[in-house]
């Protein structure tokens, strides 16, 4: 599989993976009964998200426009996101998870894209973090 395949499975992965909870027409198990805790799920799904699509994005680490394609491809799934539990009558558009999508997209992107170490321990591989093994530059160059 190439390595432009290889990336993109993820970000398709978690868009399906949305679609359906968010088209699931039976009510779902209750979250933590935590007051906004929807917009904390949000904020950090659509962050993870943006990571994916920024990861499947060829350019530069630094490059703006990689920045703004996964951005965009993040905020435009999360309109769909909105449109589908709009359509679901057991839940219901609300235009402040879309605010909450953007800021955690925006927010991952930049730790991402920004803060070296962050970047090479979600690059290390599950199974050399348990070793404490964290990758460093030159093989994070090679995997970018």
């Amino acid at each position: 599989m190439s390595r432009s395949i290889r990336l993109l499975v993820p970000a398709i992965a978690v868009v399906a993976t949305l679609a359906w909870a968010s088209s699931y027409d039976e009510k779902g198990p209750e979250g933590p009964n935590i007051q906004y805790f929807d917009k904390v799920a949000h904020f950090f799904v659509f962050g993870l998200l943006g990571t994916l699509w920024f990861r499947a994005v060829p350019g530069r680490l630094q490059s703006t426009t990689r920045l703004a394609a996964a951005f965009v491809l993040t905020l435009m799934y999360g309109v769909v996101d909105e449109w589908i539990q709009a359509s679901n009558p057991v839940r219901t558009f609300d235009p402040w998870d879309w605010i909450a999508d953007a800021l955690g997209a925006l927010t991952a992107l930049l730790f991402y894209r920004n803060w070296d170490l962050y970047r090479r321990i979600l690059e290390t591989p599950v199974s050399g973090l348990f070793r404490g093994e964290i990758l460093g530059e030159d093989e994070e160059r090679l995997r970018s």
